[in-house]
């Protein structure tokens, strides 16, 4: 699991940058000729020096950037895991880019977490650090076209056996930094039944609303609904009970709050929280 210490955030510097430490029998020529499952086309497919084509002219490709490597433990055992990003393309204009976590396992790389980041979203920084995945980015933002995205965003994923989630995200909106902060309770914290969530965003979001979604560690959705926000400064605050007790839930949860843009639904900011309720 994640580690309690929380990690520092950042949008990650203007030039591509990632932290290339491997270990644990894990190395960078062994990604670039491993087996992947590609998640866009849901392709099982093994590269060659980096790369995997198909057809002639290639109708289908994946690339891994290999100057977008990550190295460090995500899950506790001491030994390094790798981030990896595919970028896969089907012959169009798009080259949708995921990212794959690697661990080694049976003196090979194998894969045991991924999730898609986007179509033609340009990756700035990847990292490993405090068992968190940090990756900064520049996404698409409400005005942008699909090839040229301007929008800073910094991502952080956390894994869950093999479940790969998005646990925060901040933006940079007209260079402001849009970010939500969970108060209480901690990270792996037990709470008696009912609970209540505090936080803050450090700006006041659209119609002073914020979505919240609870699901289990595997994906599964248990609950989700929206919450009004105190305007508080030029941000705002919340406070939202929660009762579990109703749905038979003791296993851990994470609950996420999320600010969505009201141009086209795409996060501004997002973080969460992983608790167990009794």
């Amino acid at each position: 699991s994640p580690t309690l210490i929380a990690p520092t955030n950042t949008t990650g510097p203007a030039g591509p940058t990632s932290t290339s430490q491997p270990g644990a029998g894990l190395t960078l020529d062994m990604l670039k000729s491993a087996n992947y499952h590609a998640p866009y086309f849901n392709r099982n497919i093994k590269l060659t020096n980096g790369v995997f084509s198909e057809g002639n002219p290639a109708s289908y490709t994946v690339q891994m950037l290999d100057k977008m490597v990550a190295f460090g433990d995500m899950t506790g055992d001491g030994k390094p895991e790798a981030a990896v990003i595919l970028a896969e393309s089907g012959g169009g204009s798009g080259t949708f880019e995921s990212l794959v976590i690697m661990e080694f396992k049976n003196g090979a790389p194998f894969q045991t977490g991924e999730a898609e980041l986007g179509d033609r979203v340009q990756i700035k920084s990847v990292d490993i650090s405090q068992g968190v995945a940090h990756l900064g980015l520049i996404v698409p933002g409400p005005t942008d076209p699909a090839c040229c995205p301007t929008l800073p965003e910094a991502q952080n994923y956390w894994l869950f056996g093999t479940k790969l989630t998005l646990m925060k995200v901040t933006t940079k909106v007209n260079n402001a930094e849009r970010m939500i902060l969970i108060d209480s309770p901690a990270h792996w914290s037990t709470n008696n039944n009912p609970f209540t969530i505090k936080g803050t965003e450090n700006v006041l979001p659209f119609e002073n609303t914020l979505k919240y979604k609870i699901f289990l560690t595997d994906g599964t959705k248990v609950n989700e609904g929206t919450l009004t926000v105190t305007p508080s400064g030029s941000g705002a605050a919340f406070t939202r009970d929660f009762n579990l007790s109703s749905a038979g839930i003791t296993d851990w949860v994470i609950i996420q709050f999320t600010d969505v843009s009201a141009a086209d639904g795409s996060i501004i900011a997002m973080n969460s929280v992983i608790l167990r309720a009794r």
